[in-house]
């Protein structure tokens, strides 16, 4: 094990079937200007050997990494997946991390300026990137806000092009886990992700947590980042059953575990509406697994 000093990132990936995605990001970053990082792949039960790939990749010299192979054992989800690798640089001395999803590519100086606002602001928390679409100039993320009545969450700048709109630092209410990078106080202070969530509004929690204790969100547009968008959920036009169900379970739980008992009634009503908006788009829709959609519609409402 090599020593760790205050520079360190520990980069975490999080794979799950997705051999040709991990393999490019895992590329990318062997281009990064921020030198002083290691790469925690973390891996979710993937059935595919994609993982078993990825180390004989490792083994033959295919990365020009330093890479650790974490196995979990079972599908823990976004949050519980992360956590192992974080507990496990946590434990070796990291000051930072910086969650990064598999199907992402990295622009070469996107690890520095997260790294420099960190050390800039002792009270900043958490950061994250621009991030586009993969291989677009199309904004899919310039920080995030969210309707604490509602419970939702909405991506500033999404699907927009870029004209330089979104290129001032800004403090925002949340950072996507697709890019996001904390300095360690966060786990003193905070704790780790909330792993019942299992997919969706897991770090939403956690930033609320985060400002909720006193530390700053701050988006990096300097920092850029292109992303495949949510090919692990079927992608935006065609997205899993279960997507709905975290959707308007998750929403609702995120109130519960962030806010004053007064907004949980206003966003318990708009889980109702969410529900009804999205069994409409399933009858309108040429969507496959209707009735297991809404099955789930339903759970979600029971839950």
């Amino acid at each position: 094990m090599k020593q760790v000093t205050d520079k360190d990132v520990a980069i975490i990936i999080l794979n799950w079937n997705a051999y040709d995605d991990t393999f490019e990001c895992l590329k990318s970053l062997e281009h990064l200007t921020y030198p002083y990082f290691h790469v925690f792949l973390v891996d979710n039960d993937s059935q595919d050997d994609s993982f078993k790939k990825l180390q004989q990749d490792y083994k033959e010299g295919k990365f020009n990494l330093d890479i650790t192979f974490i196995r979990t054992g079972a599908n823990l989800g976004f949050a519980g997946g992360n956590n192992v690798a974080i507990k496990e640089a946590y434990n070796q001395g990291y000051q930072y991390f910086w969650l990064l999803n598999n199907d992402t590519v990295v622009d070469p100086n996107a690890l520095t300026p997260l790294v420099e606002v960190l050390e800039k602001d002792k009270q900043v928390g958490i950061v994250g990137s621009k991030i586009y679409y993969y291989g677009t100039n199309k904004i899919w993320f310039a920080g995030g806000k969210v309707n604490t009545w509602t419970g939702t969450s909405a991506h500033i700048g999404f699907k927009e092009e870029d004209k330089g709109q979104y290129n001032q630092l800004k403090e925002v209410d949340y950072i996507t886990g697709c890019s996001l990078c904390f300095r360690k106080e966060i786990l003193e202070t905070v704790g780790y992700m909330k792993e019942d969530y299992f997919l969706y509004y897991e770090e939403t929690d956690w930033n609320l947590k985060s400002s909720n204790n006193g530390w700053k969100i701050v988006y990096v547009p300097e920092s850029v980042v292109y992303h495949k968008v949510s090919i692990s959920t079927g992608g935006e036009s065609n997205p899993s059953p279960y997507v709905a169900f975290y959707d308007i379970r998750n929403g609702y739980w995120m109130v519960k575990s962030t806010q004053m008992k007064y907004k949980w009634m206003t966003a318990y009503l708009y889980k109702y509406y969410k529900a009804l908006k999205k069994l409409i788009k399933i009858a309108v829709c040429d969507y496959d697994r209707k009735l297991l959609r809404i099955k789930l519609i339903i759970k979600a409402l029971y839950e």
